[in-house]
């Protein structure tokens, strides 16, 4: 009976060690999902700010492509270089 006593106090202390490293685990996933999140938002407050002139730009590029634009009209539209 003892020794049935000492194998469940072992194979419980085992259980134990293995139940703090995934509690260890748990806590570093939360740090880097914390990290994540910073990175999203810094992302979608960057798309916020670019995103009109991004529509603009896309904009202007769909209607020279639609129109079939020829280069040298787009010379034309532009000025000429210096």
């Amino acid at each position: 009976m003892e020794a049935k006593l000492d194998s469940i106090i072992i194979i419980l202390k085992s259980i134990e060690s293995r139940i703090e490293i995934m509690e260890e685990n748990v806590k570093g996933c939360k740090t880097d999902c914390a990290k994540m999140n910073n990175h999203i938002q810094f992302v979608e407050k960057t798309y916020d700010v670019v995103r009109t002139p991004l529509n603009y730009l896309k904009s202007k590029v769909e209607y020279l492509m639609n129109n079939n634009i020829q280069t040298d009209e787009l010379l034309a539209i532009r000025g000429p270089t210096t």
